[in-house]
């Protein structure tokens, strides 16, 4: 089963630089969604969870708790498929 979320990436500006968040996985079960997360050159995965409703699930990310939304995300190069 093909994972319809799986790399999708969003730019997040945080006020000095831009981090890149690259979705693995969406767990809507459980509601938790699994990143990673390009933070100046440094890269980290995290599970967090995810709040609002199935059609518009979104987590809170950095110190100032910024909404993003699972929708945001684009897929970016390569094959879709």
């Amino acid at each position: 089963m093909r994972n319809e979320y799986y790399m999708k990436e969003y730019w997040h500006f945080n006020g000095d630089y831009n981090i890149i968040l690259n979705l693995i996985e969406v767990n809507t079960v459980h509601m938790t969604a699994t990143v990673a997360i390009n933070n100046l050159g440094k890269l980290t995965q995290e599970t967090v969870e995810l709040r609002g409703e199935n059609d518009n699930p979104y987590f809170e990310y950095g110190v100032m708790n910024d909404k993003i939304f699972i929708d945001d995300f684009e897929f970016v190069g390569g094959d879709a498929a």
